[in-house]
């Protein structure tokens, strides 16, 4: 986000569970991301989760511990198609999901996360397809180890570098016309119950 979308957001008044969510999830609102991952304060999960109720939207709780809870917030209908892919079901398949149906999908990735949490597991790579990112940069990120990106933003892009810079840039236009929203006085819950109607 620009330091001017910054600046909007420090004068209003969210709630720190509010301000996670148009900081993190304003791609997935505005349509242009099928989900995002929320780090919270254990405090704050019941709150993001409210926010999410009747809406368009759905999350999936990935870890909890005493201090924080991970979720997975997503577009349910973006989500099952970008996991549909030949080419991600392709890389699931190789990293040990065997039943590819969407919520199968979604436990393995929990379960694999918390094993990760757990220090019973390696973190789970694959996670990006659940985030959207294309299968070509998750294949690249998996086969390069993370190293030799064409370049990063959102994440690390091994193919159509133009392309991804013109789409992370939509990404932060995304947040900046979403705090603006937000701003002119619209509520977040309302914006988010009415999600496909402002993108």
């Amino acid at each position: 986000m620009t330091r001017e979308a910054l600046e909007l957001m420090r004068r209003m008044d969210l709630r720190a569970a509010e301000a996670q969510v148009v900081l993190r999830c304003a791609p997935m609102i505005m349509g242009l991301k099928p989900s995002n991952l929320l780090i919270l304060r254990q405090g704050e999960q019941c709150r993001v989760q409210q926010l999410f109720k009747n809406t368009p939207f759905s999350c999936c709780r990935l870890y909890r511990a005493a201090q924080e809870a991970v979720l997975l917030v997503y577009a349910p209908v973006q989500l099952r198609r970008a996991l549909a892919q030949p080419k991600a079901e392709r890389i699931l398949w190789q990293h040990g999901y065997r039943d590819l149906s969407f919520e199968a999908l979604l436990c393995g990735l929990a379960g694999r996360y918390l094993a990760y949490r757990e220090r019973k597991g390696e973190f789970p790579h694959e996670m990006g397809l659940f985030l959207g990112y294309p299968p070509e940069d998750v294949l690249g990120f998996l086969e390069n180890g993370g190293r030799h990106a064409l370049c990063s933003g959102y994440w690390k892009v091994y193919q159509g570098k133009n392309e991804k810079m013109r789409l992370f840039r939509s990404f932060d236009q995304a947040g900046e016309r979403l705090l603006r929203f937000l701003a002119d006085g619209a509520e977040l819950a309302e914006v988010l119950a009415g999600a496909g109607m402002i993108v």
